[in-house]
């Protein structure tokens, strides 16, 4: 069962402007079943008798239902504090002898498994979950439990018995029916749950949301916590898959959940594994077609784990070269103003609300040298297909670092058989292409310190975005676990924050070697990568990660040996779910 919170800020006040209420989340849903077999036997005998057996099988049935008697809404002034925000009855029908236990946890979190009520300004705005109010002084928020009016009521965990206290990060037991009250298990028991919050004076206006979830456990069933993972993340959203889809690389052929079907519901839902194979999925771009791994990390978030390879443009043999017109029913556009960096090629129709952007540029085939010549423009969009290829990992072989298959050059296969799929080089794209602008000269002022500056539009898959690189309250955003810098928390959180690409490229984030474009050319494949962020450094540079064998830099900016940052090399893409 799953609880959200959204809380509005409008001047000096705060409103909870909705508490929605969502599906059960049940470890055992057998339906109630009496089966009654009736074993009757006669046998003539001296004594004509008779005897009739009766046996009925009385399955265990436990639910957890709930139902909100008071809205979640209210509205409070900046710099105060709130109680008793809504109330829900959690209903509880158990007939298991040996009880239940109701566990809770906050599936809202930050980057430090932090509970929040996540800000729509950005991370550095949260409201942590807390003491009300809070030890420190900042802003917090709370969750409290009591009885409802129930004939056999359960019990609460005395931590959380009419008093409001921190919504936990892990799964933690609050409500209990023991053994020895089995007899009375058998009817509803019922508590209520409700929340209350401080904020100060200082906190911004804004929208902030979270979820806490509760789980019924009940020993004959199972004394495992859930598990969720993206494939049945996808399906309690209701998502449907796209039938049939042909990868038109690879030939993959399935059934497919969309990239752009992807939320922010979907990510939190997903518990995070480390085992390849078990958290990851893959998705198709509605785009084109093309299949693309997707993870979710420990830092949270949901990543591409394959390097994005969208051509800008259509090949078609009967048509010739198309240009695709992307839109925001497909496309990470967001940005509406058509201002500045997104006047060119953009147009919004204000009866649908979708924003369209037709790319001056065709992606360049590289080994059929088609499309649009690359150009060293550090303003307009262009992009290079190098082709079908795919990192095998070797990157031992000296003199070796170039997309080719001459005797001894190891490090790049076209053959498919067997391939590593995370491992496709991709697309490269110049950081104009990466944000999805053909007019970006105006984005020249740093955004390192202010993240809610950076570009709004990227040509990830809706619902998807470019990492960020960022110094947020003057902290260092270098492999820290808790940084704005989001290839700084993976390098912390994988690599343990060192400098050298050893457990990047592999297993679970894939990051691939794939070198980078510069003047029309490849350089250093097999041997460097550089991937875009959407943080601007100036009127020529943008924030990359760096890494090599015996580097690695998560937030570099500068011009550098071979052009790293600037904004008119081709860099690969990795898209961050939103």
């Amino acid at each position: 069962m799953g609880h959200k919170v959204k809380q509005s800020l409008m001047s000096s006040r705060i409103d909870f402007f909705y508490y929605a209420f969502r599906n059960i989340l049940l470890v055992s849903l057998p339906i109630l079943a009496i089966s009654a077999v009736l074993l009757a036997s006669f046998r003539s005998s001296a004594m004509n008798s008779s005897a009739d057996s009766v046996r009925i099988n009385l399955p265990t049935s436990c639910t957890l239902s709930g139902n909100v008697t008071a809205e979640h809404t209210a509205s409070m002034v900046s710099g105060q504090e709130l109680r008793d925000i809504g109330t829900t009855e959690i209903n509880t029908i158990c007939n298991d002898k040996d009880g239940y236990i109701v566990y809770a946890k906050g599936t809202t979190q930050n980057n430090n498994g932090e509970v929040v009520l996540a800000s729509s300004l950005g991370s550095n705005y949260d409201i942590k979950t807390g003491n009300i109010p809070s030890s420190n002084g900042d802003s917090s928020w709370a969750m409290k439990l009591s009885l409802g009016a129930s004939t056999f009521p359960p019990t609460i965990v005395s931590d959380y018995d009419n008093k409001y206290v921190p919504v936990p990060n892990n799964w933690t037991k609050v409500v209990y029916r023991s053994a020895s009250t089995a007899t009375n298990s058998t009817a509803t028991s019922i508590f209520t749950t409700t929340y209350g919050v401080y904020t100060t004076p200082g906190q911004p206006a804004g929208i902030y949301s979270g979820q806490v979830k509760y789980v019924m456990l009940h020993p004959s069933a199972t004394t495992v916590l859930p598990t969720t993972t993206l494939e049945s993340a996808f399906a309690s959203a209701g998502k449907s898959k796209k039938i049939g889809v042909v990868d038109p690389v690879t030939g993959q052929t399935g059934d497919f959940y969309k990239m752009q079907d992807m939320n922010s519901s979907i990510c939190d839902a997903v518990t995070p594994n480390d085992n390849p194979g078990y958290d990851e999925i893959q998705l198709v771009d509605d785009r084109d077609n093309k299949i693309y791994w997707v993870a979710k990390l420990k830092d949270g978030h949901c990543w591409m784990t394959q390097n994005l390879d969208l051509d800008l443009g259509v090949k078609d043999a009967a048509l010739g070269i198309d240009t695709t017109v992307l839109t925001s029913e497909d496309t990470d556009l967001n940005d509406r103003s058509l201002a500045g960096a997104y006047g060119e090629g953009y147009s919004y129709n204000l009866e649908t609300n979708i924003i369209s952007w037709g790319p001056t540029n065709i992606t360049r085939d590289y080994q059929h040298s088609t499309g649009t010549p690359w150009a060293s423009n550090t303003n307009i969009a262009y992009s290079l297909d190098p082709g079908e290829w795919y990192w095998d990992g070797d990157d031992t072989t000296p003199n070796c670092n170039y997309l080719n298959t001459s005797a001894g050059c190891t490090h790049f296969t076209q053959d498919k058989t067997n391939v590593n799929k995370h491992l496709s080089v991709g697309n490269y794209y110049n950081w104009s292409a990466a944000i999805a602008s053909d007019d970006s000269s105006s984005l020249t002022v740093s955004t390192y310190s202010n993240v809610n500056n950076n570009p709004q539009n990227s040509i990830c898959p809706k619902g998807w975005r470019l990492p960020t690189i960022a110094k947020p309250n003057g902290e260092d955003a270098h492999s820290r676990p808790n940084s704005k810098g989001e290839f700084g928390r993976l390098n912390y959180l994988y690599n343990d924050g060192g400098n050298t690409d050893f457990k990047l490229i592999s297993a679970p984030l894939w990051f691939v070697q794939s070198g980078f474009a510069i003047d029309g050319g490849l350089s250093n494949p097999g041997f460097k990568a550089t991937y875009w962020s959407n943080t601007v450094s100036d009127g020529v540079t943008a924030y990359v990660m760096v890494l090599f064998t015996n580097y690695v830099n998560t937030d570099y900016n500068a011009y550098g040996s071979g052009g790293d940052g600037w904004k008119s090399g081709g860099r690969p893409v990795r898209c961050v779910a939103r």
